[in-house]
């Protein structure tokens, strides 16, 4: 393991004088994009799978994900709107222990707010 990397950070010569010698417009600007225009055209008819061959791969898998996504949804939606109201304002206000919201309102010397509001919320 005394080998060094093969990897070198600086630019190579070779490499770099013969890209410049590939792209650079040898006479004409308008030849060299006709020239490149003509090699991504031949690009294009070498490629090997059509772009609606591969939508048409994705239409099945990507129902099959709507189709599941609907239905977890579906579940989903269910359980939380299935959650049981209170039958009234008396079930839902009244005391673990004691008369309740009746006596609440009937009394002649009702509480403070703040202990009603402490008692209801300590019993959640």
């Amino acid at each position: 393991m005394t080998e060094t990397p093969s990897f070198d950070h600086r630019p190579d010569p070779e490499l770099g004088a013969a890209l410049r010698a590939a792209l650079e417009p040898k006479d004409d600007h308008s030849a060299f994009v006709a020239r490149v225009m003509a090699g991504y055209d031949g690009a294009l008819e070498r490629a090997s799978i059509a772009t609606l061959d591969v939508l048409a791969a994705w239409f099945r898998p990507g129902m099959v994900a709507a189709a599941a996504a609907l239905v977890l949804g579906f579940l989903f939606g269910r359980t939380i709107l299935d959650r049981a109201a209170p039958e009234s304002i008396d079930t839902a206000m009244a005391p673990i222990e004691g008369p309740g919201l009746a006596a609440l309102v009937t009394s002649n010397d009702p509480p403070d707010a703040s202990v009603v509001f402490t008692s209801l919320v300590e019993q959640r």
